[in-house]
């Protein structure tokens, strides 16, 4: 979880409290807390609170927790003169901004906010790549006519520590910044970038421009927020113009963005509406409570409630993300009650746990195969896709954004794992016997279907259909199974030599001797008979 520091005087003053009661009201938003070296106090913070990665946004929770402050208070906004045109970059199409004044920055706030920044980045940004923030004085923005398009990298901008026009090119391969994310939203020749006037203000997501720096002087602020999927956008522009706005005497302004045809004004600050019934929440919770005490409790953990009939509307204020469903709610009412004071119930019904029917048949089927002298192998569900189309695979699932290109699809079969398992023991002593039971992920109507199966391989210096023959029906057999083969067309396996499982009408399976120009395209010099079959979903 992420451990954010702060000037514990900071955060006392935020809140009203000493140092004991403050850390006793974390620890009931379920929050560690201690006081470092350098007399930091350090909270760890759950992940779903990102609301919560600032003095701000602690002081908010707090201060509804003891029950100083309770719902959310709605706010202020005012027109701006900022006019933002999105040309839509082709890597990072959303953009959202927004203007905050009065914000009045001193050294300890600004180490906040950009511990803040950072913090959002990580998380709910996925280390830039869903989400980039750019924040920027306001008095120092060149213009009022803002632009975010695509342009070329022998482009010059003043990188953020320098004072000295460099082309973004060179930024992205000499900067620590470009190093580490330059690759994210490059595209050919083409970076996305966030323009005042004439001057290039952000190189989303690697870093901003020296120009709009940020000082203890600074009093009003221009966000923008860049990415790939509007919500979290959207949400990441919410989550910090509320904590802003939390200042003394700061406001909120609504930046212009035109995109085409269409207009929007940004931040939206969108709140959402849950219905919650209070005999669920007492199902939950074992407790008797009735509906003004949860809503009580809901306004502690900063939500705007109202009471009709037997129902509670409950209004999620627009920086908390982490909301999807009323167990979320619950929980947030269980910890206003504090977990302590909750007493468990026993259980009316003991019961005890037990092996699923796959779990029983992978068991019964590894015995057997250990039996027959083989060795199990665990493979990944992803593989390389250029090794997939080397196979001939045409009909698989590839993942966006892999970390690596050996591991950018998930396998369509076992088959794929086996060969280069084969090809990693060529060197082994022969015979190399070996099983897996495993996932594979098939295309079904292009929807990703998952299915369990056993794939068996021999490899040894001579080899034919028999010796994968006898081991498939001894397999079958033993696990009680009627069948019958007819022949196979598998492309993995040579005509003539292989053979097609069917079970109650259906094929399972097929097995046979490996094709030789799979042998050759994968420099196996011995021969191989492989077999493979469905376990079910």
């Amino acid at each position: 979880m992420p451990v954010l520091k702060f000037n514990p005087e900071r955060i006392m003053n935020l809140t009203g409290l000493g140092i004991n009661a403050l850390e006793e009201a974390l620890f009931s938003l379920k929050c560690e807390t201690s006081i470092n070296n350098e007399n930091q106090l350090e909270v760890e913070i759950n992940p779903d609170r990102p609301d919560m990665f600032i003095g701000e946004g602690i002081a908010r929770a707090v201060k509804g927790i003891i029950g100083n402050e309770i719902g959310f208070k709605e706010y202020d906004y005012e027109n701006t003169k900022f006019k933002l045109v999105n040309e839509s970059p082709f890597s990072r199409p959303i953009i959202s901004a927004a203007v905050i004044y009065n914000v009045n920055l001193d050294n300890d706030f600004l180490v906040e906010l950009i511990q803040f920044q950072e913090k959002l980045h990580e998380g709910i940004g996925r280390k830039r790549r869903k989400v980039a923030i750019g924040i920027h004085d306001l008095s120092k923005v060149p213009s009022n006519e803002l632009k975010y398009k695509d342009v070329n990298i022998y482009n010059k901008m003043v990188p953020l520590g320098s004072s000295n026009y460099t082309s973004i090119q060179e930024i992205l391969k000499n900067t620590d910044q470009g190093i580490k994310y330059g690759s994210i939203s490059l595209r050919g020749n083409l970076h996305p970038a966030f323009i005042s006037g004439d001057e290039i203000i952000s190189l989303p997501p690697v870093i901003n421009s020296n120009t709009t720096r940020l000082d203890e002087k600074t009093r009003d602020l221009l966000i923008d927020v860049t990415g790939t999927d509007p919500y979290y956008v959207n949400k990441t522009l919410d989550i910090i113009v509320s904590n802003l706005a939390e200042r003394k005497d700061a406001k909120i302004g609504k930046v212009e963005i035109v995109e085409k045809e269409n207009i929007k004004y940004t931040p939206f600050m969108e709140k959402e509406e849950k219905i919650i019934n209070p005999d669920y929440v007492n199902e939950i919770l074992g407790e008797k409570l009735i509906g003004e005490e949860i809503a009580y409790h809901l306004m502690r953990m900063r939500y705007n409630v109202s009471l009709d009939n037997n129902e509670i509307k409950v209004i999620i204020p627009p920086f908390r993300a982490d909301i999807i469903s009323d167990i979320d709610l619950i929980e947030d009412i269980a910890m206003s009650i504090g977990y302590n004071i909750i007493k468990p119930n026993k259980p009316k019904v003991m019961l005890r746990g037990s092996l699923t029917d796959m779990t029983m048949l992978k068991r019964k089927i590894r015995d057997i195969m250990i039996g027959l002298g083989f060795t199990e192998i665990q493979s990944l569900t992803l593989v390389s896709s250029r090794i997939l189309k080397d196979l001939g695979e045409q009909n698989y699932i590839e993942v966006l954004n892999p970390v690596t290109n050996d591991f950018d699809s998930l396998r369509p079969n076992l088959f794929v794992s086996m060969i280069m398992a084969m090809k990693s023991n060529v060197m082994s002593s022969k015979p190399v016997k070996l099983f897996e039971i495993g996932k594979i992920v098939e295309k079904v109507s292009g929807k990703p279907l998952d299915k369990e199966r056993i794939s068996i391989a021999i490899m040894d210096e001579s080899l034919s259909y028999e010796d994968i023959q006898s081991v498939v029906y001894s397999l079958l057999k033993l696990l009680n199974l009627e069948f019958k083969v007819l022949s196979s067309s598998n492309k993995f396996l040579i005509k003539g030599r292989s053979a097609d499982l069917i079970i109650n009408n259906k094929p399972v399976g097929f097995f046979g001797e490996v094709n030789p120009y799979i042998l050759e395209k994968f420099s196996l010099e011995y021969p191989i008979v492989y077999g493979e079959l469905d376990l079910g979903g």
